[in-house]
């Protein structure tokens, strides 16, 4: 960890306004907004299947990475020491191994090379994990271990998908099975929590700090899984070629599903303050976490299984 650490201050040292800038745009690659962005293009309007790949091994990917950062626990880098700085706090909660943003790039971008097969996303895959996976070190929120665990994570799990799991009938069970496994995980990293903080002696935040990562990623899973099966059976739209529509169907998309998300968010905050609990507060630490799961499953069951709807509604 010695090492690491001079690793982290030694790329600090070069820090500038530019050079701040222009890393916490190079993460926001491996963010959950630009995440929406290309899956939402990539399933509406390019082509389903590859779409739904995507998803499932993003998602799936997401949720290996949340359920082992809660069971590893390993402390941020500037948790640990004072002279690192935290540059990017608002994408640095929870836990540091391995690292999330780098597995969604991975993740993400590897896929589309796998499941598309043109070489020049190999090159964009490459440069965009990496760019990430520096960003998040010179951000102060990494560890070189987290970033190269979560790379290798990433591109194995994009490549096992793409080539072993494409039949039909084995992707309805897949989505069965992980919409059982999420809900039943939820409920019992909740319970786990809740005995491994006592409810005298209940430290709230600390209950949500160590369950909001995973639960935003069961909740995900859980809806997506519902809204493939959903889709397939109530729905099933097609892609079509028409520029226009598209455009239309991914900013109509794109609006739906972050309606949803900050909607969600307001009201469900008006209910829950997750920034302000304190200890013994443990039946609204609990509510912030089911909140979450539910905040995220909505959105990807309405983005993903209902919204497509409307394609056959208004023609487009």
């Amino acid at each position: 960890m010695g090492f690491e650490l001079e690793l982290i201050k030694w790329l600090q040292s070069f820090s500038t306004d530019f050079l701040d800038s222009l890393f916490k745009l190079f993460t926001i690659f491996g963010e959950e907004e630009s995440l929406i962005v290309l899956l939402g293009f990539i399933y509406w309007c390019y082509d389903k299947k590859i779409g739904e790949l995507m998803g499932l091994t993003i998602f799936v990917s997401l949720g290996l990475n949340s359920a082992m950062k809660l069971a590893i626990a390993r402390p941020r880098p500037f948790m640990v020491d004072d002279s690192i700085v935290n540059l990017k706090p608002s994408t640095s909660t929870g836990y540091s191994f391995p690292s999330g943003h780098t597995q969604t790039a991975s993740t993400t971008y590897f896929s589309l090379y796998y499941l598309i097969k043109k070489k020049w996303l190999l090159i964009v895959a490459i440069i965009i994990t990496l760019l990430v996976a520096l960003s998040r070190m010179y951000l102060g929120v990494h560890y070189l271990t987290d970033v190269l665990t979560a790379w290798v994570l990433g591109v194995l799990l994009a490549y096992f998908i793409a080539k072993k799991v494409k039949e039909e009938s084995l992707l309805k069970k897949i989505y069965k099975y992980l919409a059982i496994a999420s809900i039943v995980g939820f409920i019992v990293v909740i319970v786990i929590n809740i005995i491994s903080n006592t409810i005298i002696t209940f430290r709230a935040s600390d209950f949500y700090f160590d369950t909001e990562a995973l639960a935003k990623m069961l909740g995900t899973l859980t809806g997506f899984s519902f809204a493939i099966l959903y889709e397939k059976k109530k729905v099933n739209f097609t892609n079509i070629k028409d520029p226009i529509k598209n455009i239309f169907r991914f900013l109509l998309g794109l609006a739906v599903i972050l309606a949803i998300r900050y909607a969600l968010k307001f009201i469900f905050g008006i209910i829950v303050d997750t920034e302000a609990l304190v200890d013994g507060q443990y039946l609204k630490s609990i509510l912030g976490v089911l909140f979450d799961f539910i905040r995220y499953f909505t959105m990807l069951f309405i983005g993903i299984g209902v919204y497509p709807i409307i394609f056959k509604k208004i023609n487009i």
